[in-house]
């Protein structure tokens, strides 16, 4: 389930609810009380084992557990009404419209917010309804590296507290990580990527090894990696082509031996043209 639509399973879910109620309230007469029960049964023994297996986060699992439960539950509240459990006709009261017009409401915006907070948002999405971030001087070139705490965000929670024990070793080692494109980025367009390294004594650090991450914090799939190599000693660079305009989060890498230095940075990539 976690690689189909969560609106799709949810929706799925919430008819199969209907449908089972209704068999039983209607076609084998029980009461809504009992209908709903049954049906709350039914539906949540065939989902739990199915989201065990396919587990997709706490999150989209009670927003399903939820849901379904309430399909049920709401459903027996309207049908229990004036005469509703005497087999009599129904009352439907306004009240009811509106229990049902929330409950539909929360669906819409709750599998939003979970949709975005896993696949973030698409570009046009982002063009559409969120304003035009602002931008580095369009005559410079920058790459700027502001400090050494990764901002890698698809980093799991305990690689987390192994980068805070290498903190403080590779503040003490001292190195410096400086300069970045060497000509102004475009979407599509090849341009050289290089950075210098130098020790704290101001010597290049050569022999080692570099690699560099993009990442897109409105949609981790666009994340991309690169290995840079060493063209002359302490500078590691390589020609590098984005696929998406706008901001970029960067993460550098540098490894020699059993010494990691790792830092972050932001550039911004400038329109295909």
């Amino acid at each position: 389930m976690e690689n189909q639509s969560l609106l799709l399973t949810l929706g799925v879910g919430v008819l199969t609810s209907f449908t089972l109620f209704f068999v039983f309230f209607k076609g084998l007469r029980q009461s809504g009380k009992l209908a709903a029960l049954l049906t709350i049964l039914i539906v949540e023994l065939i989902y739990i084992p199915l989201a065990a297996t396919h587990w997709a986060g706490l999150d989209v699992f009670a927003i399903h557990f939820a849901f379904f439960t309430m399909t049920a539950v709401v459903l027996g509240i309207i049908v229990s009404g004036r005469d509703g459990e005497t087999g009599g006709k129904s009352g439907f009261h306004w009240v009811h419209g509106v229990l049902i017009g929330f409950f539909m409401i929360l669906v819409v915006v709750d599998s939003t917010i979970i949709s975005l907070a896993n696949s973030g948002a698409s570009a046009d999405l982002i063009r559409q309804f969120l304003p035009v971030p602002k931008r580095p001087d369009a005559t410079n070139v920058t790459s700027a590296f502001p400090g050494t705490v990764s901002n890698d965000f698809q980093k799991k929670y305990d690689q987390y507290n192994n980068y805070l024990s290498q903190l403080k070793t590779q503040t003490e080692r001292g190195w410096k990580v400086s300069e970045g494109w060497q000509e102004k980025p475009r979407m599509g367009k090849s341009a050289l990527f290089r950075i210098h390294v130098l020790d704290k004594d101001g010597q290049a650090v050569t022999g080692g090894a570099a690699r560099l991450s993009f990442l897109r914090p409105s949609n981790k799939s666009l994340d991309q990696q690169f290995d840079l190599l060493e063209i002359a000693p302490g500078y590691y660079g390589l020609p590098i082509s984005l696929p998406a305009p706008g901001a970029w989060a960067m993460v550098i890498v540098v490894n020699r031996g059993e010494e990691v230095h790792e830092v972050k940075g932001e550039t911004w990539i400038e329109a295909g043209q």
